[in-house]
């Protein structure tokens, strides 16, 4: 058998492995860009080839192409969407705009596997032609941005599944520790007293919340614009081609994807991937800042707050005995400053496009399959190395509490903002807990400051004590 084939082009000859699947067209394209060190991602192969299927299912119903030959190019795209001929896409992830490399890839090696499955040899391509045949009615400018929308749905199964995990991790901690008081904070700053269990619901919430966000932006990516061919004119496809593939894809995948009413605006806007961008940078800068609480409430052992113990799952330092880092944490911080930074590059795009076409789809598509891709396992990593094992140290977080003067805006109603204020100054000077202060000054009973500074006073909307009140402030007048 010959080493090689002859295949021609427009611009001339070329020779291509005789075995291979692929044709002239990748052959070039797979010399020219070598970028990323990654080829094309089987999650996009996946999703032109689901393309393909429908395109040849649609043509074959509008009598568009030979019954043999859309028989052959249907169980050929069937068979590509298997993996089965993952190693023919050897084309960089960055490449030509508009990603007409991946789509000619895809057209060759479905054409070749059909030529097969007709009784010809790759490369016959009066049998099935890669642009004739199997790209009947398309064009790179509608097939790849349809193909890119499939991958994210796909890839989105997985992380919106992880994100509902992490959401009931945290939800499972704040019952835990629903009945832990500690101090709250701001500015970095004693504030009043929250319970641990309300603020890890408060995390429980931040991540519903971006969940559902990004459940939402998915939905954006189910209106196609397949079928609008080179700029959403339609120029070689079939009025009822666009529902038809549509409806094809979604029964292929098992999404409701649909055939947008405007196929001009959809091959020149990227915005449905610009807003699931905006949603998941939103989501990663939410999580950093969970990631730096949770580091700032495990820090010490000694002298930082230590309110928290995070799983020790490695040795911390190479020169320091005994040291135990947020070795989990960190590198979840890292994924969600990549997925940051990824989103910034998609949004970018949006703006990007010029007259009836938005050519960034190569990159939109690198782009958030990495961060997918790294969120999903990141948001694993961090629930089940940390969120999962969270314990709290109750014995700190009392004697932080009991440390505090966080308590001392629970006493302003009874006593007044001024002598509370005057209280705060001088258990700061001399280090006396308010409790004794109070009670050394007449300004309380100790059976009133118990029912003042009660954990549910201090944790939630309690209405105040009127009658305490006025007895307090009778004593209190009465005193002068």
């Amino acid at each position: 058998m010959p080493e090689f084939r002859i295949e021609k082009d427009s611009l001339g000859e070329l020779k291509v492995p005789a075995n291979a699947y692929y044709g002239i067209f990748t052959e070039r394209a797979r010399k020219n860009f070598k970028l990323t060190g990654e080829t094309t991602h089987p999650v996009l192969i996946r999703s032109y080839a689901i393309i393909k299927q429908a395109a040849a299912e649609a043509n074959l119903k509008l009598g568009r192409l030979q019954p043999k030959i859309a028989r052959a190019i249907i169980q050929a795209a069937k068979e590509v969407q298997t993996g089965k001929f993952n190693n023919q896409f050897l084309i960089d992830m960055i490449q030509a705009g508009a990603g007409t490399p991946h789509h000619m890839n895809t057209n060759e090696v479905i054409a070749n596997r059909a030529i097969e499955i007709l009784g010809g040899k790759k490369g016959d391509y009066s049998l099935v032609n890669p642009n004739d045949h199997v790209n009947l009615g398309q064009s790179s400018n509608d097939v790849t941005p349809t193909a890119v929308r499939i991958a994210c749905r796909i890839m989105l199964v997985d992380f919106i599944k992880e994100l509902k995990l992490l959401e009931d991790a945290f939800a499972l901690k704040a019952k835990q520790f629903a009945n832990i008081v500690k101090v709250g904070r701001t500015h970095l700053q004693d504030a009043v007293p929250i319970r641990l269990g309300q603020e890890f619901g408060a995390f429980a919430e931040t991540v519903r919340r971006g969940r559902v966000l990004i459940e939402l932006a998915a939905d954006g990516l189910l209106e196609l614009g397949l079928g609008g061919t080179a700029i959403g004119t339609g120029i070689n496809s079939d009025k009822r081609y666009p529902d038809l593939a549509a409806k094809n894809i979604a029964r292929i995948t098992g999404f409701k994807f649909y055939a947008s009413k405007n196929l001009v605006y959809m091959c020149q806007s990227v915005s449905a991937f610009g807003i699931l961008a905006a949603r998941m940078k939103l989501h990663a800068l939410e999580m950093i800042k969970i990631a730096n609480d949770l580091m700032y409430m495990s820090g010490g052992p000694k002298t930082g707050l230590k309110e928290i113990d995070l799983i020790d799952v490695e040795p911390g330092s190479s020169i320091m005995p005994g040291k135990i880092n947020p070795s989990i944490v960190e590198p979840y911080k890292m994924v969600c400053l990549q997925v940051s930074g990824l989103s910034d590059v998609v949004l970018s795009t949006v703006s990007e496009g010029n007259f009836q076409l938005n050519v960034w789809t190569p990159l939109i598509a690198y782009d958030f399959i990495s961060g997918l891709t790294l969120f999903t396992n990141g948001t694993k990593m961090f629930r089940t190395f940390c969120v999962a094992g969270i314990k709290a140290n109750k014995k700190r977080i009392a004697e932080l509490l009991d440390n505090s003067l966080v308590t001392a805006t629970a006493l302003t109603p009874y006593i007044g903002y001024l002598a509370t204020a005057l209280l705060v100054k001088e258990s700061l000077a001399t280090d006396k807990p308010l409790k004794v202060l109070a009670l050394e000054k007449g300004l309380l009973e100790k059976s009133e400051l118990d029912k003042i500074l009660h954990p549910a006073v201090l944790t939630e909307p309690v209405p105040v004590d009127k009658n305490l009140q006025r007895k307090i402030r009778k004593r209190l007048k009465a005193g002068k």
